[in-house]
């Protein structure tokens, strides 16, 4: 008692002078924390699940038979969060109004079979989980939440539930069958009841923890506003994998309500269309349940609102005031009485299909150069299959295959290699230092190894994929990752990785980046800015206008036609329009993007036509203002966790929370009044670089 009212003091100077023990110690910074002393138990005490639900609270089933639509009726008649697919008696899935807000997304029919749902990639939890989600009846509650925690943490999408085997159902005959215990009816064991003795723990936690320990503040939670439609909202609350979605104004200086999957579940159960403006739905529904808190509330009462008006969320209301201070869960309680602090889950990042899987997709997945082979002949296989390298076997006992790429073409090229030279004779006999990964890498992690490699000027459009016995399974280029995203399956994936919030103009190099050539220029002399440059797109330009690019395909090109290197650029496009059906002629009118079109239409147009760069325009008859290639797409998409620039979600920043996003407006304004202050005198602002610093850990 004495120690908990030093609370001012260090805590290390009151153990030294004390000299406790380790257990003191704990005991200490328990009482200074204000954390409630939980048993091995926890606030659960010896509850089971079959004490909890009863046989006619073990909600409605379905049958695989059973559509999307009736999943929908099921769930918003019931007033639960999630059912068990049950086959003849056999457990066969499990849906939740997680996968009816997914099914709406992605404008799946309402018609769907579960069976066939269940077997897709969207299903929120797939057959392989299906088993670690079982549990008895007589399984602790105290268990079943650590399970519940310990997947939260590890960022399981089936956090909020757990199948229970073998409970007593309502039939006549007394069968035993399936039911679901969710994170609400954790949060109802916590209430008085007249059918268990709480513990006393949970009398301790929920009657001296308050409701803003537990939740998580505004700041922290995404937003939208009115204007936006349920398919904007959808697509936040899926991408974040978080519960719920503040509604504010524009200026996010007020808050109007939340969302949750709940809701659209209920909308769709309505039969409204998913383009309905947010502002419109919640007018509609502006008579139902009261779903608020104030913030002197403890978990008595929060446990107590959530059951009694059967809701999983409650936004929190300062006191004597109608503003909006956080929201909180039936899982935020769990996690804080089993984790012991407050905890908000990380959004978890996209890393794709893997590098095998894209590889597979590709028609050609290598072009093999056999030994004793030719420039000429290696020229024609990259030429016809669109690839930018080709795996070269060699004789060498140290090195029995090696990567040639485009660039290698290029040098080779310029200095004076034609058709008939054999490759292997230009090749060093050691294997080039090229990048090397797994076939189970993922896509974001191959283009994070790109542009890390590419920040050290290193060979970096190509990843050599091998497995771990060093068997060769094909050639990774930057324009794979075009093709990963034109190619995938599903609508939240694509959301995922932000092409479609991203524009050319964002992610380019600027009109002032890429290297220049004069038209009376050399081919040799403008192919070999490449090594120079580091970068693989060279502008044609003169003082009259800018024609065009130069790329390594060019000198594949070239090579194949045995065309002089000594010529000008300005014969090469006349040589390229004497060659019937040449592919870079007719790719040319292709190249040409505004820089408002977003990243999904241009890795679409880079995907199709086997085009590495764009040339990007900022009108339909505007000026030319950068160039777009291919691992410009690829530091577009790749996430933060990648260590690249966190570019293509940075919409998520925006709507990030109304507190967050008026200290980053600060922020930007004491960086323009410091900038402008200083440039007078010479000197750095040091309150601007604060901010700006803050500013940059905050992303």
């Amino acid at each position: 008692r004495h120690l908990a009212l030093a609370k001012p003091l260090h805590v290390t100077t009151l153990l030294k002078l004390a000299a406790m023990e380790s257990k003191v110690e704990a005991e200490v910074a328990r009482m200074l924390a204000g954390s409630p002393q939980l048993g091995s138990a926890g606030v659960f005490g010896e509850l089971t699940v079959g004490q909890v639900l009863r046989p006619g609270e073990v909600g409605p089933r379905c049958r695989p038979c059973d559509s999307l639509g009736d999943l929908a009726d099921v769930l918003a008649a019931s007033a639960r969060t999630a059912v068990a697919v049950v086959d003849d008696g056999q457990l066969v899935g499990l849906v939740t109004e997680n996968d009816v807000m997914r099914a709406f997304f992605e404008g799946a029919s309402s018609e769907t079979r579960l069976s066939v749902w269940l077997d897709s990639c969207k299903a929120r939890a797939s057959p392989s989980r299906l088993q670690r989600l079982v549990v008895p009846p007589s399984a602790l509650l105290s268990d079943v939440a650590e399970k519940m925690v310990s997947n939260a943490l590890a960022g399981d999408c089936t956090c909020h539930h757990a199948i229970v085997e073998g409970l007593l159902l309502t039939s006549p005959a007394g069968e035993k069958g399936f039911g679901v215990v969710s994170s609400q009816d954790l949060v109802r064991s916590l209430c008085h009841s007249d059918r268990w003795a709480r513990s006393r723990e949970a009398e301790v936690a929920t009657s001296s923890l308050s409701v803003m320990d537990v939740m998580k503040k505004k700041d922290r939670i995404f937003t939208c506003p009115p204007s936006d439609t349920l398919q904007d909202a959808m697509e936040v609350l899926l991408v974040t994998q978080q519960n719920s979605v503040l509604v504010v104004n524009e200026e996010s200086t007020r808050i109007f309500g939340f969302i949750t999957p709940r809701d659209m579940v209920k909308a769709l159960a309505d039969g409204r269309d998913k383009n309905v403006t947010i502002g419109e739905w919640m007018r509609e529904r502006a008579a139902c349940v009261d779903r608020t808190i104030t913030s002197d509330s403890n978990l008595d009462d929060v446990a107590a609102a959530m059951t009694s008006r059967k809701v999983d969320h409650l936004a929190v209301l300062r006191l004597g005031s109608k503003d909006v201070i956080g929201v909180v869960s039936s899982l935020d309680i769990l996690l804080y009485t089993r984790a012991r602090a407050p905890f908000l889950r990380s959004m978890p990042s996209w890393k794709g299909p893997t590098v095998a899987e894209v590889l597979a997709q590709s028609q050609s997945i290598t072009v093999v150069g056999p030994r004793g082979g030719t420039f000429g002949q290696i020229a024609d296989a990259l030429a016809s299959s669109n690839r930018t390298a080709a795996v070269i076997e060699t004789v060498h006992q140290r090195c029995r295959a090696t990567l040639l790429t485009e660039n290698d073409i290029v040098r080779a090229y310029i200095n004076g290699k034609g058709r008939d030279d054999l490759v292997e004779a230009w090749m060093p006999h050691v294997e080039p230092s090229f990048l090397q990964v797994l076939p189970s890498t993922p896509l974001m992690e191959a283009a994070s190894l790109m542009l890390m490699s590419a920040e050290g000027h290193g060979k970096c459009h190509h990843l050599v994929v091998k497995d771990s016995t060093g068997a060769w399974h094909g050639i990774f280029s930057a324009l794979d990752v075009a093709r990963a995203l034109d190619s995938l399956p599903t609508e939240l994936d694509v959301v995922r990785t932000g092409v479609r919030n991203t524009t050319a103009g964002m992610v380019m190099k600027s009109i002032a980046s890429p290297p220049r050539c004069k038209p009376t220029d050399t081919l040799r002399y403008a192919l070999a800015i490449f090594g120079v440059s580091g970068q693989n797109a060279v502008i044609v330009e003169d003082d009259e206008k800018v024609y065009g690019l130069l790329t390594p395909r060019c000198a594949i090109e070239a090579l194949r036609r045995a065309y002089p290197p000594g010529s000008t650029v300005a014969e090469w496009p006349r040589e390229r329009k004497r060659a019937q059906g040449d592919p870079c002629e007719v790719q040319e009118g292709l190249r040409k993007v505004l820089s408002t079109t977003p990243l999904s239409e241009a890795e679409h147009i880079m995907a199709e036509h086997a085009l590495h760069h764009l040339l990007v325009y900022d009108g339909p008859q505007g000026q030319l203002v950068g160039v777009l290639s291919s691992l410009d797409i690829a530091r577009g998409i790749v996430s933060i966790n990648c260590q690249s620039p966190f570019v293509s979600l940075g919409w998520l920043q925006q709507i990030v929370g109304p507190a967050a996003l008026a200290q980053v407006n600060e922020d930007e304004a004491n960086d323009k009044v410091g900038l402008k202050r200083c440039s007078n005198l010479g000197v750095d602002d040091p309150k601007a670089s604060e901010s700006a610093r803050r500013r940059q850990r905050t992303e």
